[in-house]
C-alpha cells in the first residue's frame, strides 16, 4: 500500500517553501491522505503548494506495482504550467506515461473527444477555439436566408421562436438574438437534441426535426472540419463513452490517483465526464478535488454564478490558515465569505486567517473618487505604495502591484452608459486585448502588440505572427484537402500545414524563415512595431497573396488595416521618461487576477447596470417596515436572502476574490455618489478613508 513518507515531505519542504516546515495541523494531514476527499481552502493557503508536495512524495513511488499512474487537471494552463515549472525537473516520471498533468480541456480531448471526433467524423481536433467557431458561426448566419412561404425557413423560425414575448425589443434586438443563438446553441450527439440556455430547443423526434437536421449539418460539418468550441469536446466525449463503454475500465485501471486543482472553477458538464469516468461505485480510482467554492466566479460573460457547481462530498478537509493575508485583510474577506460551510450546529468552519506579519500595520484603504478625480487613481495609487515603501519590500519586487475590476469594456449588452465607468474609461492607457490576451485577434496591428513581454523567447512573437498569417486565410476561405479513412476532408490551415505548404518551394521557405525570424527578433529587441507592421502588411499583400493565389476580400483588407495602430503602453516597462523609481502598475479584470498575489491590490467599482457598493446595499420592505440589510463592506455578517438578492451574492463572490489578492496593502475605489453617505460605517469598520478632492486622508 502506498504510503507517503515524512521523509520525503521534509525534501519537498525544501523544494517548494525554502526549507520551512509544512504546518502540522491541517497541511500535513492533507499531503499524507490518500483517500478520496475534497480540500476546501482559503486564498493564500497554499493550496497548490500543498498538492504538489503531495505529488512530489508520490512520485518517490512511481511506477506504481500495478502499472497504473497519476492524473493531475486544473481548470486553467496557468496553474498546469506552475506545476511543471516546480516539479518537472524534481520528478521526470510525474510527466511521462502512464500519468498524465493537463487541464480538464486537454485530458478530454486527448482521451475522449479527439478519438470520438475522428470515428464519427472521420477527424481529429484541428481548432478547439471559441474564437475561430464564433467567426464559422457568423459567416453561417450571414448565409441564412428569409424564407416566409411554408416550410419557413431556418432564419424565420429562429426569429420567431427566440422572440415570443419579448414585443419591446427593436427590431434589431430581435435580429441579434438569432446571430447569439447561432454561436452559442450545443448540440448534444449523444441524445440528438439542439440545447439553448440549459433547456431543450430542437430535437432529432420532435416536430421541428427539419430545423434541427439542419443546425446539426451545420455543426457537424464543422466537425468533418475538425473545429468545436470547448464545450463541443465534452458533448463529443460523452457520445465516446456511450459508443465505446470500455474507454472507462481502461482510464480507471490507468490513474489509480485522480487530482483536480481548482475545482470551484468546473462547470456542471465538466464535472459529469469526470464522475461518469471515476466517481463510480466500483472504481478503484482515488479523487481527491481542491478549491475554494467561494471563488467559483467564471460562468461565462459577466455573469457569476451564485452557487457553485461543485459541492463537496461527505468527507471534507480544510485549509484556513492564509499565508498571504494580514489579519486586516482577512477580516474584511471573511465577510464575504458567501458559503462560510456551517456545521450542523451553525458552527463555521471556514475561516480565513490572517498568518501575514508585518512591521508596521496597513489597514484597508478606502478610496473615493469621482468623474473629476478618476484620472489620478493610478496615482493615488503608486503614492500609498511609495509611502508605505512596498516597491522595496520581497513582495513588492516578486508579485508587483495591480489594479482591477469586474468590467473592462462596453460590450454588447443593452445597457445605457448614461456616463457610467468601466475600467477603459477610467485608464485610458489601458486595453483588454493587451492586457489580457486572446488567441484570436481583429486586426494585425493587435497581433504584433499583444504578445506575452515577460516570455524571453521568440517563440509567442513567431506564434502570434503565423496566427495573423491564418487569419488572413480564413477570411479568404483558404482551405487545404486531406484524406481520412479514404473520404476527402476540406480542413483550415493550422501553423503546422502552413509552414509545410510553404516548405513545398525551397526558396519561398528560406526567404520566410529569414523574413520570421527578423519580424520577430525586431518586435523583442527593438519594439520597433510600426515598421514590423509594414513589413507584414506588405508580404501579405504581396508573397503571401501569390503563394497562396488569395485576392483579399474586403474583410481581410479590413483586417490589416490602411495604417499600424498604437494599442499598447506596456505598464510592465518603464517609459522613456520615467526616474528608475517609477511604481510599475499592472491593470486587469478581477477573472484575470484569480490565483495572483500582489503586493498591494487595488479593487475599483465597475458597471454593469449598477456598481459594486450599489449591488450591495438591498433594500426590503416598504415604508415603516423598510429596512436596509446587512453589508459585508461594513464588517457585517450579511443578510441576504435564501433564493433571493442573487445581485448581491455575485458581486461578494467577485470582491472576495479580488480583495484577497494582497500580501500587504488593500485598496477598494468608490465613486463618491455610491459611499458618502456612508462614510462613518466605513470607518466603523476599519477602512482608512482617501478623498481624492480633498486629497486628506481620513479627513472627510
Amino acid at each position: 500500500m502506498t504510503e507517503i513518507k515524512y521523509e520525503h515531505i521534509r525534501e519537498a519542504e525544501i523544494l517548494l517553501i525554502d526549507g520551512n516546515q509544512f504546518e502540522e495541523k491541517e497541511r500535513v494531514p492533507f499531503i499524507k491522505e490518500l483517500s478520496s476527499i475534497d480540500l476546501l481552502a482559503v486564498p493564500g493557503s497554499g493550496k497548490t503548494t500543498a498538492l504538489q508536495a503531495k505529488l512530489y512524495c508520490l512520485s518517490k513511488h512511481l511506477p506504481f506495482e500495478d502499472g497504473a499512474g497519476i492524473l493531475v487537471l486544473s481548470h486553467t494552463n496557468a496553474a498546469i504550467e506552475e506545476i511543471e515549472k516546480n516539479l518537472k525537473s524534481h520528478c521526470p516520471k510525474l510527466f511521462k506515461y502512464p500519468n498524465f498533468v493537463g487541464t480538464v480541456q486537454s485530458f478530454v480531448n486527448k482521451f475522449l473527444a479527439n478519438n470520438g471526433c475522428y470515428f464519427k467524423y472521420g477527424s481529429y481536433i484541428t481548432y478547439n477555439n471559441n474564437d475561430i467557431y464564433e467567426n464559422e458561426a457568423e459567416n453561417y448566419y450571414k448565409s441564412l436566408q428569409w424564407k416566409n412561404s411554408e416550410p419557413k425557413g431556418l432564419k424565420n423560425k429562429l426569429f420567431g421562436r427566440l422572440n415570443i414575448g419579448k414585443e419591446q425589443l427593436r427590431y434589431e434586438e430581435k435580429i441579434e438574438n438569432i446571430r447569439t443563438f447561432i454561436k452559442y446553441f450545443e448540440l448534444d450527439i449523444h441524445k440528438r437534441k439542439i440545447l439553448y440556455n440549459n433547456a431543450s430547443f430542437y430535437t432529432y423526434s420532435g416536430n421541428s426535426q427539419q430545423y434541427y437536421l439542419e443546425l446539426e449539418q451545420w455543426k457537424e460539418g464543422l466537425f468533418r472540419k475538425g473545429i468545436l468550441n470547448y464545450k463541443d469536446s465534452f458533448y463529443l466525449g460523452e457520445w465516446y463513452i456511450n459508443e465505446c463503454g470500455r474507454i472507462v475500465n481502461l482510464l480507471q485501471k490507468r490513474f489509480k490517483y485522480v487530482f483536480i486543482d481548482e475545482m470551484q472553477d468546473l462547470e456542471k458538464f465538466q464535472i459529469d465526464i469526470i464522475d461518469s469516468i471515476f466517481f463510480k461505485k466500483d472504481s478503484p480510482t482515488i479523487i481527491q478535488r481542491i478549491g475554494d467554492i467561494n471563488q467559483a466566479i467564471y460562468n461565462g460573460g459577466k455573469k457569476v454564478k451564485v452557487e457553485a457547481d461543485w459541492q463537496p462530498r461527505e468527507k471534507i478537509y480544510y485549509l484556513t490558515g492564509s499565508n498571504r493575508l494580514t489579519q486586516e485583510i482577512a477580516d474584511v474577506v471573511n465577510f464575504f465569505t458567501l458559503n462560510p460551510q456551517k456545521d450542523e450546529k451553525g458552527e463555521i468552519r471556514f475561516v480565513v486567517n490572517g498568518l501575514k506579519q508585518l512591521k508596521h500595520v496597513i489597514r484597508p484603504h478606502l478610496i473615493i473618487y469621482d468623474e473629476n478625480t478618476k484620472d489620478v487613481l493610478e496615482d493615488k495609487f503608486k503614492e500609498l505604495i511609495k509611502g508605505f515603501s512596498l516597491q522595496e519590500t520581497f513582495e513588492g519586487k516578486k508579485y508587483g502591484f495591480k489594479i482591477i475590476g469586474w468590467n473592462a469594456r462596453w460590450g454588447d449588452e443593452n445597457e445605457n452608459h448614461n456616463g457610467k465607468l468601466r475600467l477603459e474609461d477610467i485608464f485610458k492607457h489601458y486595453n483588454k486585448d493587451v492586457n489580457e490576451k486572446k488567441e484570436s485577434l481583429d486586426s494585425l496591428s493587435k497581433y504584433l502588440q499583444c504578445f506575452d513581454k515577460n516570455k524571453k523567447t521568440l517563440k509567442f512573437v513567431q506564434d502570434n505572427i503565423l496566427n495573423s498569417f491564418l487569419t488572413v486565410l480564413k477570411h479568404e476561405k483558404k482551405t487545404y484537402f486531406t484524406s481520412r479513412k479514404g473520404v476527402s476532408i476540406e480542413r483550415y490551415y493550422t501553423q503546422r500545414e502552413l509552414i509545410q505548404c510553404i516548405k513545398s518551394d525551397s526558396d519561398n521557405y528560406s526567404y520566410f524563415k529569414t523574413k520570421l525570424y527578423k519580424w520577430c527578433f525586431s518586435l523583442i529587441t527593438k519594439k520597433n512595431y510600426s515598421e514590423v507592421y509594414c513589413s507584414v502588411k506588405s508580404f501579405i499583400e504581396n508573397e503571401f497573396k501569390d503563394w497562396f493565389g488569395l485576392s483579399l476580400t474586403q474583410r481581410s483588407i479590413a483586417f490589416l488595416g490602411e495604417k499600424y495602430e498604437e494599442i499598447i503602453i506596456n505598464t510592465s516597462e518603464l517609459p522613456p521618461h520615467s526616474s528608475q523609481d517609477e511604481i510599475k502598475i499592472d491593470i486587469g479584470t478581477v477573472h484575470s487576477a484569480k490565483g495572483q498575489t500582489h503586493c498591494a491590490t487595488m479593487y475599483v467599482e465597475t458597471s454593469f447596470h449598477k456598481y459594486e457598493t450599489e449591488k450591495l446595499k438591498v433594500t426590503v420592505g416598504k415604508g415603516r417596515r423598510e429596512k436596509v440589510l446587512n453589508n459585508p463592506l461594513y464588517k457585517q455578517e450579511h443578510g441576504y436572502r435564501l433564493n433571493q438578492d442573487s445581485h448581491a451574492k455575485m458581486t461578494m463572490k467577485m470582491i472576495y476574490v479580488g480583495f484577497s489578492r494582497p500580501t500587504h496593502l488593500l485598496c477598494f475605489a468608490c465613486l463618491r455618489e455610491n459611499v458618502e453617505n456612508d462614510i462613518d460605517l466605513f470607518r466603523n469598520a476599519g477602512w482608512e478613508i482617501v478623498d481624492l478632492q480633498t486629497n486628506n486622508e481620513d479627513r472627510i
